[in-house]
């Protein structure tokens, strides 16, 4: 398993150096425009037409496979209760391939699946909704402590209880007396 995560770990850094290649290229040719600022799609643009960058090909199959985990990822259905909800939910699990370890994912519908595999599948969203608090707590303490303009963001508050309840409140209220009513209350 050790050796299956290095693959993997080596495989992400050499797509993220050469992202970061991108990125400096970019910024070496652009030297006029503000450094703190990147736009993807300006990048990208100027990547391509200049040749630096070439996307690899992809099997058909890999491709396929992506399109499906984000046609299911997307899939929304309204529930008994008029509810927006995902219909399908991933379990991921690793198997190993000549190409190595990879990561494949299992699909399960919400309404017609064991609780077994739908916790499973709302723990791993639930974890990686820590992960990008985590995070977002990380760059905040970081942006308050590093800021070289002298700015200070207030404390946030990462306890989503109340805003939980306020999304539940209704959005359409029912029909009330006319304004002109009201004034001949007062």
């Amino acid at each position: 398993m050790a050796e299956e995560a290095r693959i993997a770990s080596f495989a992400e850094r050499k797509g993220r150096r050469y992202m970061a290649y991108l990125l400096e290229q970019y910024q070496k040719a652009h030297s006029d425009e503000d450094p703190a600022l990147v736009e993807p799609h300006l990048v990208a643009r100027w990547a391509i037409q200049k040749g630096i960058y070439n996307r690899p090909p992809i099997d058909p199959e890999e491709r396929l496979r992506r399109e499906l985990s984000r046609y299911l990822k997307t899939e929304y259905i309204t529930d008994p209760q008029g509810r927006h909800v995902r219909k399908h939910h991933a379990v991921i699990y690793s198997v190993q391939t000549p190409d190595g370890m990879k990561r494949r994912s299992k699909w399960w519908e919400l309404f017609t699946t064991h609780a077994k595999e739908i916790q499973a599948a709302l723990q791993l969203r639930r974890r990686m909704a820590l992960a990008d608090v985590v995070q977002l707590n990380i760059d905040f303490d970081s942006y308050n402590e590093n800021n070289v303009l002298g700015e200070t963001l207030e404390p946030m508050d990462f306890n989503f209880n109340e805003d939980l309840k306020e999304k539940r409140l209704p959005t359409t209220y029912p029909e009330g007396p006319e304004d002109d009513e009201l004034e001949e209350e007062i």
